[in-house]
C-alpha cells in the first residue's frame, strides 16, 4: 500500500497522499507574461487553481475566498502592471486580487449578494475602471471605480438571469455590452451599460445564451458568435443586427465560445458543447469541424485559446473530468491535472485494515460513492448505479476484513456493500424517507450487527441484522433533520447512541442508554450552521460522561466531568467553522483534532485549548479529519481538504507532551 506520494511519512508535517485528479472546472483564464511566467487560472468548484508553468502544474489558491463555486475568471488588461484579476462564485458575490491571485478580497455590494456567473471588463480598464458583472437571478451590476461599488443596470433587460457578458473590444469608443439571457435571447448596451435592448428578436429569439464571443478587432471586422443552451450557435458579421444559425450543431447545447487573441490572422474560433465535443474554425466560424476530447470526457463547460511563443493552445474545462489542452488546433488532447483536485466529497472512511488493504471510502453532492485501494493515491467510482447520488455519510463495519460490509447514506436511501464496494443496493426494507443524512454502524457491530440511519424531519431507523430490516425510532428528535449519528466505544455494554441534529438556528444532541430504544434531547446550542460533528473518546462510559460535539466555529465539552454544564471553545477564529472532530482512538490520550475551514487545529488538552496544526498544508479549508486505525502505533491522522484532497499528518509524541506541559504551566499561571 502507498501510504504518501512521498518516500517515507514526515512527523510533524502534512503530506498530500493523493485525490481523484481533474474535477468540474468552470473557467479558464490567463494573465500576460510578467517576470517570465505566464499565469494561468482555472475556476473550480473547489475554488481557483494556478499555474506559473503553462499549465504542467497547478496549485489552489484560495485565500480569504469564502465561497468555492467559481463560475467566472477574468484577468485586467493590464493585469502586468495591476495586477488585478475578479472572480464570481455562487454564494459568494464576486472577488478580487491585487497580487495576480495569490490573495483574494471580498467585493461589497450595496443590497443582495448576487450569484455571479459572468464577468466583463472595459478593455481600457486601467484608466476607465469600468467592470460588469453577470448574475442569475439579479440582472447586470456596472462599477466605474475598478469594482469598489456596484450598482444594478438592468433597465432593458429581457431577464434577470445573466448568463453571459461580453465588453466590446472598441468599448472606449462604442460603449458597447453584450449580455446573454435564460429564455431572453441576446441584450445590448451602447451606453455603457446603462440601458439595453435585444437583439435578434426574429432569429435568435428568447433562445437561452450561455456564451459570446467578439472579434478582437471588432472595430472593423464586427463578427460575433454566440452559445445557446437549446439551439447550437449563432454568426454575426455586422456587430449583432443580422444572425446566421450554424447548421451542423444547430440543435446541441453549446456552453463555451472564444477566439483567437490572433483572430485577424489565424480566424480560429472554439466552441465547447454540451456532448463533451470541442467544434473548431480555422474561417471565422464559417466552417466547423467537432474533435472529442475524450471517451470518459463530460461536457465542455469552458473553452480558452491562448498564443504563447507563435503556438496556440486551445484549453477545455469539462464536467467532472478536469482540463484538457490541445496543441494541434483540436485534434488530440491531454489531461492538464497535475494538482487539480476539484471533487464535491464531503464525506471521507478508513477501512480499519488500512494499513494491509489501503481501502478508504469517499463521497460528496452529485457523486455517488469513490473507493482508492492504495491508501488515498488514486480513487475510482464505485457506485454506477447511484454515480449521481448525494453522499453525506459513510460508515464502515469494525469488521471491515472479514464482512466488507460498507454503508453510505445517501438522498436517494441508504446504500450498503456487502464486498467491499463492487456492488451496492439500496435498502428499504422498513425505512420510508427516500432521504437518508447519517448512518452510523455499532462499535461492536461484529457481535450485535446493529445499524443507525436517520433524515431530514426526525426520522431515524434502527436494525440488528446488518441493515436488511429497519424499525422506525419511536422518537421524533424534534422533528428535526438527523445529522450525525455515534455510538459509545463498547456499544454492546454501555448500549449509548449520540444522534446530532439540526433544526431552526439549533444544532442538538439527542442521547440514548438504552441502545436506541429511549432517547432525551441532551444539549443544545445556537447555530445557523448546517452541520454538527460528534467526538467520543474510547474511555467514554455511561459513568463517566465526557465528550464532545462541533457546530458553527466551536467545539463543546462537558465543564466538569459528571457535569451537565457544557463550555465551548474556538479552536481556530470566531469566522472560521468547525466541520469535524476527532478524539486520539487511545485511552488516556486527550488530544483531539479538529477540521475547520482555517486548517487542522490540534488540542492536548480534552478540548479546552489548541494550536494550529498546517505545516506543509497548502488547501486550509478541511472538511473533515479521520484517525488511522493504528494510531496507537502510527500517530497518524488523515485530511480531506476541499477538492477532495487527502493528507496524512504524523504526530510527534514528544511534541505534544511539551504541548500539553505548556497547556497546563499556563492554566496554573492563571
Amino acid at each position: 500500500m502507498a501510504a504518501t506520494s512521498d518516500d517515507a511519512p514526515r512527523v510533524n508535517e502534512w503530506q498530500r497522499v493523493g485525490g481523484r485528479a481533474g474535477g468540474t472546472i468552470t473557467a479558464i483564464a490567463g494573465a500576460d507574461r510578467s517576470e517570465g511566467a505566464r499565469r494561468l487560472f482555472a475556476g473550480t468548484m473547489s475554488g481557483v487553481y494556478v499555474s506559473d508553468d503553462g499549465g504542467d502544474s497547478w496549485r489552489i489558491s484560495n485565500r480569504s475566498l469564502t465561497s468555492p463555486y467559481v463560475q467566472a475568471l477574468v484577468a485586467s488588461p493590464a493585469v502586468t502592471e495591476d495586477g488585478t484579476v475578479f472572480l464570481g462564485v455562487v454564494g459568494g458575490g464576486a472577488f478580487k486580487s491585487f497580487d495576480r491571485g495569490d490573495t483574494w478580497n471580498k467585493l461589497a455590494f450595496w443590497s443582495t449578494m448576487p450569484n455571479v456567473v459572468a464577468i466583463g471588463l472595459s478593455p481600457a480598464y486601467a484608466t476607465d475602471r469600468m467592470a460588469f458583472l453577470g448574475s442569475d437571478a439579479d440582472g447586470v451590476f456596472r462599477s466605474t471605480n475598478g469594482g469598489r461599488s456596484w450598482n444594478p443596470s438592468s433597465s432593458g433587460l429581457t431577464g434577470l438571469s445573466v448568463q453571459a457578458v461580453a465588453v466590446s473590444p472598441n468599448f472606449t469608443n462604442d460603449q458597447t455590452v453584450y449580455a446573454g439571457i435564460v429564455d431572453g435571447g441576446l441584450c445590448r448596451s451602447t451606453d455603457a451599460g446603462r440601458t439595453w435592448t435585444q437583439l435578434g428578436k426574429s432569429t435568435v429569439g428568447t433562445a437561452t445564451v450561455q456564451a459570446v464571443a467578439l472579434s478582437p478587432a471588432f472595430k472593423d471586422a464586427r463578427v460575433m458568435l454566440i452559445g445557446t443552451e437549446e439551439h447550437g450557435l449563432w454568426r454575426s458579421t455586422d456587430g449583432g443586427r443580422r444572425w446566421a444559425v450554424v447548421e451542423n450543431v444547430a440543435s446541441q447545447s453549446i456552453n463555451a465560445v472564444a477566439m483567437s487573441p490572433n483572430f485577424g490572422e489565424d480566424q480560429l474560433v472554439v466552441a465547447g458543447t454540451g456532448d463533451a465535443g470541442v467544434m473548431v474554425s480555422a474561417d471565422g466560424g464559417e466552417t466547423w469541424s467537432s474533435y472529442s476530447v475524450g471517451d470518459e470526457v463530460g461536457a465542455v463547460l469552458s473553452v480558452s485559446v491562448m498564443v504563447e511563443d507563435d503556438t496556440t493552445t486551445i484549453w477545455a474545462g469539462t464536467y467532472e473530468t478536469g482540463l484538457y489542452r490541445s496543441a494541434d488546433l483540436g485534434e488530440t488532447w491531454e489531461a492538464a491535472n497535475n494538482g487539480i483536485t476539484s471533487q464535491n466529497w464531503v464525506t471521507l472512511a478508513l477501512s480499519p485494515a488500512l494499513t494491509r488493504d489501503g481501502t478508504m471510502f469517499a463521497g460528496g453532492t452529485g457523486t455517488g460513492v469513490f473507493r482508492s485501494a492504495d491508501g488515498g493515491e488514486s480513487w475510482a467510482p464505485v457506485t454506477e448505479d447511484y454515480a449521481d447520488a448525494d453522499v453525506t455519510g459513510i460508515a464502515i463495519s469494525p469488521n471491515y476484513r472479514r464482512d466488507r460490509i460498507v454503508f453510505a447514506a445517501t438522498n436517494i436511501g441508504l446504500l450498503r456493500t456487502t464486498d467491499g464496494g463492487d456492488d451496492w443496493t439500496e435498502l428499504d426494507r422498513g425505512i420510508d424517507t427516500d432521504e437518508i443524512r447519517a448512518v452510523g454502524v455499532s462499535s461492536t457491530y461484529a457481535r450485535d450487527r446493529t445499524v443507525f440511519a436517520g433524515g431530514p424531519q426526525g426520522f431515524g431507523y434502527k436494525s440488528t441484522d446488518n441493515g436488511n430490516s429497519w424499525k422506525r425510532i419511536d422518537y421524533e428528535f424534534d422533528g428535526e433533520t438527523i445529522a450525525s449519528i455515534a455510538t459509545g466505544p463498547d456499544f454492546a455494554n454501555d448500549q449509548t447512541v449520540f444522534v446530532g441534529t439540526l433544526g431552526e438556528r439549533m444544532a442538538a444532541v439527542h442521547l440514548s442508554t438504552d441502545g436506541g430504544t429511549t432517547f432525551e434531547r441532551f444539549v443544545e446550542h445556537d447555530s445557523a450552521s448546517p452541520w454538527i460533528a460528534l467526538g467520543i473518546p474510547p474511555a467514554y462510559t455511561p459513568e463517566d460522561r465526557w465528550w464532545m460535539f462541533a457546530t458553527a466555529g466551536q467545539v463543546f465539552k462537558p465543564a466538569e466531568r459528571f457535569s451537565d454544564t457544557w463550555n465551548g471553545t474556538y479552536p481556530a477564529s470566531r469566522r472560521s467553522a468547525v466541520l469535524a472532530i476527532v478524539p486520539a482512538p487511545v485511552t488516556g490520550d486527550e488530544r483531539v483534532f479538529a477540521a475547520t475551514s482555517a486548517g487542522v487545529y490540534r488540542s492536548v488538552t480534552g478540548a479546552a485549548s489548541w494550536q494550529p496544526i498546517n505545516e506543509g498544508l497548502s488547501n486550509l479549508a478541511v472538511l473533515t479529519v479521520v484517525a488511522s486505525p493504528d494510531f496507537a502505533e502510527d500517530q497518524s491522522i488523515y485530511a480531506m481538504a476541499l477538492g477532495g484532497e487527502i493528507w496524512r499528518w504524523v504526530d510527534d509524541p514528544p511534541e505534544v507532551e511539551e504541548a500539553a506541559e505548556e497547556a497546563s504551566a499556563a492554566g496554573d499561571g492563571e
